[in-house]
């Protein structure tokens, strides 16, 4: 059995300096945002094209070049017309699935997997002050994000989901004092988008705590059973969507040392259709890929 699994002992060390700030602190888009100018007629053409052919290359992004497609066609769209909030969380989505889904393997390239995350974040964050001037005055003033909330609505729970989301996956790539500093907004936002619209990408606030309770040490707020409640309100609502399976092995039953919970969530998905939901068969294959390789390394957990 490894040692304090996940290098817990380091991640003991570092919440002493998290109060010293060792985490590392990031721009945020809301820093270097600017308003943007109404569209001509042209530029409104150009954008509807490519956010066509941002949607034709996300169904086939379960290949790297139409994933990276997708990004690249919706940045150009946003680009060209910042203001589409829409669009934006879209972005944010896309970036997400293309560092989580592709380059999380290249093992050659671990800081473009990490600052493709970082971008991921931005989109969400430039998809936000779109969506609601109130809430971008707010946080150019310097407002901190879980004390402008209320300056937001249902609208916002997608760009606030995948903030969450990218912001989790580079936080914890850069450190876990890095990851904790930003516990206290995004158990704020997810309780947001938790109230808001529960069932947003397949039950994803409770997954997202699921993760949380289990990740964060006690006297951070993690919580096991709280873990477990929410990882298994998600698969209840959405058994089919298998990220919530494999983030359960990963994040709770290595924890919990259960092995036998471990396989049998990890068989499940091995095991399933990826087809079952037409609509994410590409994240389906993304989470059985997932599966095989924490099978693989099971003697590492346990």
């Amino acid at each position: 059995m490894r040692s304090l699994k996940s290098g817990h002992w380091v991640a003991l060390l570092c919440m002493v300096a998290v109060a010293a700030g060792c985490g590392s602190t990031r721009e945020s888009a809301w820093d270097t945002t600017q308003s943007a100018g109404a569209l001509d007629e042209a530029s409104k053409a150009k954008v509807a094209d490519l956010l066509q052919k941002a949607n034709t290359a996300w169904d086939g992004r379960n290949d790297i070049t139409q994933a990276k497609a997708a990004v690249d066609y919706l940045k150009q769209a946003t680009e060209l017309d910042p203001s589409n909030g829409q669009a934006l969380a879209n972005l944010s989505h896309a970036i997400y699935f293309y560092g989580d889904c592709h380059l999380r393997f290249d093992k050659d390239n671990p800081d473009l997997y990490k600052n493709t995350h970082e971008e991921g974040t931005k989109a969400a964050e430039r998809a936000l002050a779109a969506l609601s001037p109130a809430f971008a005055e707010k946080m150019a003033a310097g407002s901190r994000i879980e004390d402008a909330l209320d300056a937001l609505d249902r609208s916002a729970v997608p760009a606030l989901y995948w903030r969450s989301s990218n912001l989790g996956r580079w936080a914890t790539l850069e450190s876990f004092a890095t990851l904790l500093s930003y516990k206290d907004e995004v158990r704020a936002i997810m309780e947001f988008c938790l109230a808001e619209e529960p069932t947003y990408w397949y039950q994803g606030p409770d997954r997202y705590f699921g993760i949380f309770y289990a990740r964060a040490p006690s006297f951070a707020g993690g919580d096991m059973k709280k873990s477990a409640a929410h990882f298994n309100a998600s698969m209840e609502a959405h058994p089919d969507y298998w990220g919530t399976r494999v983030a359960m092995a990963e994040e709770w039953a290595i924890k919990e040392d259960n092995k036998e919970l471990y396989l049998e969530l990890l068989d499940y998905v091995l095991a399933g259709d990826p087809n079952v939901i037409p609509y994410i068969k590409p994240e389906n294959l993304c989470e059985q890929r997932k599966a095989k390789i924490l099978k693989e390394d099971i003697d590492e957990y346990f």
